[in-house]
């Protein structure tokens, strides 16, 4: 039935290599993958890297197995596509970052393992021009597409200065692309994604391109994209935050939230990364000033419209600025589903929003 049931505790990179014996791929991946928990990505609705092709991680669960906060148990794992017996408690849980009930196993969704896996990294002039290549590659290879990432000078620069590999592409262009295809069919996958980035060099969408020709070049060019996490992670005293900001307001709230940012402290400095494809961005600054810079950014995505958390969650730290993005109204209906779920408030208190008295 390409389903796998994974208890909360198994690594996400458990239940890939799994799949892969089975001939099948699992949709979600994510850097963190050896130690983050199939629990801790259900709790926090994971993305990563393929959410262009196979959805968040609600999209690949099935059923869950909860434990509520009186000790009853709720136990779905039919792993039936279609169920519309009543309400789907499973969404209940997803995302809810513990505070609704702890879940300890989960039926997960499988994909047919692709016959082709090429990508492609690209040096683009502008934000305008990697946006205009993302709808080139939807609108000619459709689902064939499966990731799309984005790294934004200066990053770029900083990170491969350290980093023992040959870049794949020259210091200096302002954006670079990564973007990947998975298909079934190995015999002309690879020639359609080469002729659709050749008709953007033509179009001047693209100025520089190196296309994978093999696995071991393949699993190089993610391995550039994972240098951005080794690189920020060297940093002390970065602050860094997961947003999810609307395409078309994309270059405002970059252009708006940097000169918000230089205006308190000349010397910050600013890396951005992240999945162009479903418009999530991480956006990291190391300044003398991480309060403001904080506000600055939060305040800049309530204005453009996004998501103050694009795939990590809440938690404690971003829960003062949930009201920037949720009306009142969305707050007190959160608020009375964790009552009804959990009335004496022991399961993750205080994470996402704290409870009204009484």
């Amino acid at each position: 039935a390409a389903t796998i049931v994974a208890e909360a505790g198994a690594p996400l990179q458990m239940v890939q290599d799994a799949a892969d014996a089975a001939g099948l791929l699992f949709g979600v991946d994510i850097g963190a993958r050896g130690t983050a928990t199939v629990g801790g990505n259900v709790a926090t609705n994971a993305g990563g890297i393929r959410v262009l092709r196979y959805g968040m991680y609600r999209a690949q669960v099935l059923g869950l197995e909860a434990v509520l906060a009186d000790g009853s148990v709720l136990t779905s794992l039919k792993g039936l596509p279609k169920d519309n017996s009543g309400y789907d408690l499973n969404q209940l849980f997803i995302g809810s970052e513990g505070t609704l009930g702890v879940v300890t196993r989960a039926c997960l969704r499988l994909h047919p393992k692709p016959a082709t896996e090429v990508n492609a990294f690209c040096a683009v002039p502008s934000l305008d021009a990697a946006i205009a290549l993302l709808a080139q590659l939807r609108q000619k290879l459709g689902p064939l597409l499966s990731a799309y990432d984005v790294n934004f000078a200066p990053l770029y620069g900083a990170m491969i200065a350290g980093m023992e590999a040959p870049a794949p592409l020259p210091v200096g262009s302002p954006v670079y692309v990564l973007a990947e295809i998975q298909g079934s069919e190995s015999d002309r996958d690879g020639d359609r994604f080469a002729a659709a980035l050749m008709q953007a060099v033509e179009d001047d969408v693209i100025d520089d391109v190196v296309v994978s020709q093999s696995p071991r070049e393949f699993r190089a060019l993610w391995a550039v994209r994972e240098e951005a996490n080794r690189f920020l992670f060297s940093i002390a005293g970065l602050i860094s935050v997961d947003v999810s900001i609307p395409l078309a307001k994309m270059a405002t709230f970059l252009r708006e939230t940097e000169a918000a940012i230089k205006a308190v402290d000349p010397s910050a400095d600013i890396y951005v990364f992240g999945h162009l494809g479903d418009g999530n961005l991480h956006y990291q600054v190391r300044t003398v000033d991480p309060a403001a810079a904080y506000g600055i950014i939060y305040r800049g995505v309530a204005a453009a419209g996004g998501g103050v958390s694009a795939e990590h969650g809440i938690g404690l730290d971003k829960k003062e600025w949930l009201h920037l993005v949720r009306s009142d109204a969305e707050i007190a209906a959160m608020r009375r589903l964790k009552a009804a779920f959990d009335p004496n408030n022991i399961l993750n208190a205080g994470r996402i929003f704290d409870l009204a008295p009484g």
